[in-house]
């Protein structure tokens, strides 16, 4: 009951600060500010993915609601949600992965966070901007789109979780 809690409360954190923060910044057409999906990467190891999409798909439909796009951050949330255990598997050496506690610099070093990070964030990315544009007619655009943002967010991410989360323990 207490971890329920304490997602709900993380949840609630990373919804208002998306929707009153990050949204509200303009950096131009190809840079979109998506802190929440730190949200979806600072679960457990050993989390049930289930359970895992569960929160992102209410991660998502609450950006969703709030910023009246139906079912982009949903879709995209929920996605990273269902992947983010094989990316965890990518990034991780065998065996390690029931030694950590959470995907964090501070249990995968920088280099094997960065990359986790960055693959997760293409992954939100390809989804939430492909659905946003649905067609293949700028296609290069789309694809400058999702990389400016991943790089973006990477940065973001990094100092976010550096500046405001246990470097060992992430949310547990």
């Amino acid at each position: 009951m207490k971890r329920f809690v304490q997602y709900c409360g993380l949840l609630l954190l990373f919804c208002i600060s998306q929707i009153f923060i990050f949204e509200r910044i303009q950096l131009g057409p190809f840079f979109y500010p998506c802190v929440y999906v730190l949200f979806i990467l600072l679960f457990p190891f050993g989390y049930n993915t289930l359970y895992l999409m569960l929160w992102a798909f209410a991660m998502g439909l609450s950006i969703d609601i709030c910023t009246g796009m139906p079912g982009i951050h949903a879709s995209a949330s929920l996605c990273l949600g269902l992947l983010r255990p094989n990316v965890l598997k990518m990034v991780t050496i065998k065996g390690e992965v029931g030694q950590l506690a959470t995907p964090g610099i501070g249990n995968l070093g920088w280099s094997r966070y960065l990359i986790f990070l960055l693959l997760s964030l293409l992954i939100h990315h390809t989804v939430l901007f492909g659905w946003e544009s649905f067609r293949l007619h700028h296609l290069h655009l789309t694809i400058y789109k999702i990389m400016c943002s991943a790089m973006l967010n990477t940065m973001l991410i990094s100092l976010t979780q550096v500046a405001f989360f246990n470097r060992k323990r992430g949310i547990e």
